[in-house]
């Protein structure tokens, strides 16, 4: 059963295309000026495709990423499942030589993924990078495309990303403007470091998608701590290839522009000429002529004659402002007079009744004021991941809910310690419930939808809500002895 299955995955392969991919995902990592750069139709070392035989004549590909050098292999935990027959291609398409048996380490639900455990892998395991990401870094998702990229021999994906960074906990994200496809990948820096891992929903498609999942570099090193694997971490320090701006500023020696000085000896020699013929007229107002340029002169000339008018202007100018504010004032204080009458008048007519309006507003105003029936009881219950079961429960109106989960001083309580002390919060009728995240450290999540902090998303009965490690239900009953609360 064995070797038939390795030959029908043999054909499949290279029918597939498989072998111009896997031929160079062997392809050493290189550094050049700093920046990571892979050959085209290429891979990083340490990932791997991944084969799962779905029928007698298909199989289903994935990009594994190898953790350590006992063949261990980070996969999503739906690409395979207990009793699947999982083969691991290292360094080429033949089965028999490159094929290794793989069969599922370890799962881990929450965050989505699974390891794998491959005989006989011997490569080097991946290389994180030291530090979190920062807003507006880059980053680049590599990839095998999808089964039927890979039929028409497409080469693997190396799509550039950058990240934006999300509320307290600083969790990253994918810009909506350089959106990847939905495909299962490694995401690493410009260093080539591991940054995260991008897991598909359901089928690959080069589409994308609002519930492709992304675990980033803290999941990854708390999955490593999980397996007793030591994290290998490299730091990504930006090339600086600015400092050769320096020599743009040699063009500093340009003072030679102050040679232009000499310009104004020659038009010291005009002014030399004039003063000689209007000397015999006026010498005085010649004097100060030669001191400044001729270009100059002119308005100099026409603006003395007319500079004494403004002083003379001034005054009446002064007494003409003085006079309209004055009118203003006279106009606001002949308004004001007789406004004053008729207001008095209004009083008067109001005065004969003046507390029966005010007393039916204010009756009015209380029977208007909402009745909130407590006739229902909302009840949370499900399990950590652990296995510890829990279940909680508070009075509600089915029309009016508004509730917060959390660890401990809120309505609904779920006692485990990566459950934020105030988690989300439910509002809305029970048919339109919504669930909005409070700025967790672990995060929320319906039915494997992220749902980000300050993001309003909707929760339907047979939903699954996770909340940190909990995966919970709820449920909503009639209330004994229902009551009633004034709002």
């Amino acid at each position: 059963m064995q070797r038939s299955f390795v030959k029908l995955i043999a054909r499949l392969a290279l029918s597939m295309g498989l072998l111009m991919l896997t031929g160079t995902s062997v392809a050493q990592d290189l550094q050049r000026g700093g920046r990571y750069v892979l050959p085209p139709g290429s891979m990083p070392a340490w990932t791997v495709p991944v084969l799962r035989l779905v029928s007698a004549t298909h199989v289903e590909p994935t990009t594994g990423v190898v953790l350590s050098d006992t063949g261990l292999v980070l996969v999503p935990e739906e690409f395979a499942g207990a009793g699947d027959e999982i083969i691991v291609l290292d360094g080429g398409t033949d089965i028999i030589r490159n094929g290794r048996p793989a069969k599922i380490e370890r799962r881990f639900t929450v965050e989505g993924l699974q390891v794998l455990s491959v005989q006989g892998l011997k490569r080097r395991g991946v290389t994180l990078a030291s530090s979190p990401l920062e807003q507006g870094s880059e980053i680049v998702l590599t990839a095998f495309p999808p089964a039927e990229q890979i039929a028409l021999g497409e080469p693997p994906l190396s799509l550039p990303a950058t990240v934006l960074v999300y509320g307290e906990n600083q969790r990253p994200s994918v810009s909506g403007e350089t959106a990847l496809p939905n495909v299962t990948g490694a995401l690493v820096d410009t260093c080539g470091n591991l940054v995260g891992v991008s897991i598909a929903n359901e089928i690959q498609s080069m589409e994308s998608s609002p519930a492709t999942r992304y675990q980033w570099r803290d999941t990854l090193l708390g999955i490593l701590r999980e397996l007793g694997v030591p994290p290998s971490e490299s730091a990504c320090s930006p090339v600086e290839d600015e400092p050769a701006a320096p020599p743009v500023d040699e063009p500093e020696p340009e003072p030679v522009v102050e040679d232009a000085a000499p310009a104004e000896p020659e038009i010291e020699e005009p002014v030399t000429e004039p003063p000689e013929e209007v000397s015999e007229t006026e010498p005085a107002p010649e004097e100060p002529a030669e001191e400044l340029l001729p270009d100059i002169l002119p308005p100099l000339e026409s603006g003395a004659d007319e500079a004494p008018a403004p002083v003379e202007e001034t005054p009446s100018r002064a007494w003409l402002w003085l006079l309209a504010g004055v009118s203003l004032i006279g106009i606001g204080y002949l308004l004001h007079r007789v406004r004053r009458p008729r207001t008095g008048e209004l009083a008067k007519t109001d005065g004969n009744e003046p507390h029966q309006p005010d007393t039916g507003a204010q009756a009015a105003g209380e029977s208007e004021a909402p009745t909130l029936r407590l006739d229902s009881v909302l009840r949370i219950s499900g399990a950590l991941a652990d296995g510890t079961e829990f279940e909680d429960s508070c009075p509600v109106s089915e029309h009016a809910i508004n509730v917060t989960i959390g660890r401990s001083g809120t309505d609904l309580v779920i006692d485990s310690r990566a459950v934020s002390r105030r988690h989300v919060s439910l509002n809305g009728p029970w048919r339109e419930l919504t669930v909005s995240d409070l700025g967790s450290s672990n995060g929320t999540s319906i039915n494997g939808v992220p749902c980000l902090e300050g993001e309003i998303m909707y929760i339907e009965t047979r939903d699954v809500l996770v909340l940190g490690d909990a995966r919970c239900a709820l449920e909503i009953g009639p209330r004994s002895g229902a009551g009633s609360i004034e709002s």
